[in-house]
């Protein structure tokens, strides 16, 4: 409802797909954005830029349609500005997949790497994040981009 569903902070989820399904209710506001993938392949392997925290898409949930998007795609809700909205979210994981070595490798190779070939260290970035993905929860560099919201730090 507004003024009770206040948003969720970027975040990432502990499975391997997420499916939400909007079911209804009249509500503007809680729009889903969508950044970059945790562990995202670099260019050079074939992925996007490597970059969490890179802006890819803002869904607008529509009641009877649904989003899926992989768990380790971070992503977070909006407030509900007016109305109330009722979802339907479903983690799904797969033991075989992450037993699988390309699950283990990923979670165990370095970080991307930045221009110039070097790996970053310490999960540095090699251009600034998109200020619609920063996390106030996770990001220990939130306060460089832009200041906490008010109650958050």
């Amino acid at each position: 409802k507004a003024g009770q569903d206040l948003g969720l902070d970027m975040h990432t989820d502990a499975c391997d797909v997420t499916l939400n399904v909007c079911l209804g209710r009249d509500f503007t506001g809680a729009g889903l954005t969508l950044c970059g993938l945790r562990g995202g392949e670099p260019p050079s392997r074939g992925g996007g830029d490597g970059r969490e925290r890179t802006l890819r898409h803002v869904h607008a949930h529509t009641r009877g349609h649904a989003i899926l998007h992989l768990g380790r795609q971070r992503h977070g809700a909006d407030d509900i500005v007016t109305g109330e909205r009722y979802n339907l979210i479903l983690w799904n994981k797969s033991s075989h997949h992450r037993l699988s070595k390309d699950f283990l490798a990923k979670y165990r190779s370095r970080p991307p790497a930045a221009p110039g070939g070097e790996a970053a260290s310490g999960g540095e970035e090699a251009a600034p994040p998109d200020l619609a993905c920063l996390s106030y929860t996770h990001d220990d560099d939130y306060e460089n981009y832009k200041p906490y919201p008010p109650g958050k730090k």
